[in-house]
């Protein structure tokens, strides 16, 4: 199984978790850029308008690959932009794929996004996993109220993650070198 990791990554964190999973898992990258880099006021009009985003072409064929693992940050419980062009654009190449994201955390949130997913590509995802970055402030207590917005992970945070990305790797079925 050919596998490619398509990520967009506005703070750096979803960067991090790209870069930590081709270095595991032996595979290709693919970051999606945009022709101009957004701002704080340009994601909440994405919001607002459910804009799309203007993104670079890519130069690698999507149908050299038979599994896809997307990861994008969430906004306001919602698909970054960048990352729901790309899925739209690109609909028709996508088989298998699976969707992995450092993010903020909120319960209920998980089940939005499979529907998104769903709605987008027309098909479901293997998985869908949330890396919060409140269970990183908090030390995994559930209700604890912190701020994660403009949060800096560490290649070293993903430690506390590395249950959940185990179990993201073992229902892709895919071998990975460990942390």
């Amino acid at each position: 199984m050919r596998t490619l990791i398509v990520y967009y990554s506005f703070t750096g964190n979803n960067d991090i978790l790209a870069n930590d999973l081709k270095r595991r898992l032996s595979c290709d990258l693919l970051k999606i850029e945009e022709v101009k880099k957004r701002n704080g006021f340009t994601i909440l009009l994405d919001i607002v308008f459910n804009r799309d985003a203007r993104l670079k072409p890519h130069k690698v064929s999507l149908l050299d690959y038979d599994n896809f693992i997307f990861m994008a940050p969430i906004w306001v419980g919602r698909l970054a932009a960048p990352l729901k062009t790309f899925l739209k654009n690109n609909r028709k190449e996508i088989s298998r794929y699976s969707f992995i994201t450092v993010c903020g955390g909120v319960e209920g949130q998980k089940e939005k996004l499979t529907r998104k997913l769903i709605r987008l590509l027309h098909r479901p995802p293997e998985i869908v996993t949330e890396l919060w970055v409140a269970d990183l402030l908090t030390g995994g207590k559930k209700g604890a109220s912190v701020k994660t917005t403009g949060y800096q992970i560490a290649r070293k945070d993903l430690v506390v993650f590395e249950d959940k990305i185990q179990e993201f790797l073992k229902v892709n079925q895919l071998k990975a070198q460990p942390v």
